[in-house]
């Protein structure tokens, strides 16, 4: 996994331990504890008080870079696709477009449940390979 990190800069991290090995929350990069392994401040989760950010010591190999904002058009259906839910992007594939309201039906990888969104809450799925991000459709 290489990339360039700097202190005080974002960056995605996954949370195997709780399950979410399949979404990705944005974080800010604190500092550096030793080579490889990062005490960071996430965007969008919370402490158990609900009310502090949760922080965390995490390895370097749950964490990449963000990826950049791609802008889309719109998505197919059977498309990959990330989308925003729960304070984190999370791996989806397009089942169904409604070009009236707007609104697209996803179904969530890792739990295969339906979710309603927009493309406001969707991505570009991309996955950090060997130093680069590559785009994923399908």
């Amino acid at each position: 996994m290489v990339f360039t990190y700097v202190l005080g800069g974002d960056l995605e991290v996954l949370l195997p331990e709780v399950g979410f090995s399949v979404a990705y929350f944005v974080a800010t990069l604190l500092f550096e504890i030793e080579e490889g392994i990062f005490y960071i401040v996430f965007h969008h989760l919370f402490d158990d008080d609900g009310f502090t950010y949760l922080r965390k010591v995490v390895p370097i190999e749950q964490v990449r870079p963000c990826p950049p904002y791609i802008v889309s058009s719109g998505f197919s259906v059977g498309d990959l696709a990330d989308v925003y839910l729960d304070g984190g992007w999370w791996v989806c594939r397009v089942a169904f477009f409604n070009p009236d309201s707007g609104w697209y039906d996803v179904v969530l990888e890792v739990f295969d449940e339906l979710v309603s969104t927009t493309i406001v809450r969707m991505r570009l799925h991309q996955q950090w390979e060997e130093g680069r991000w590559v785009i994923v459709l399908d």
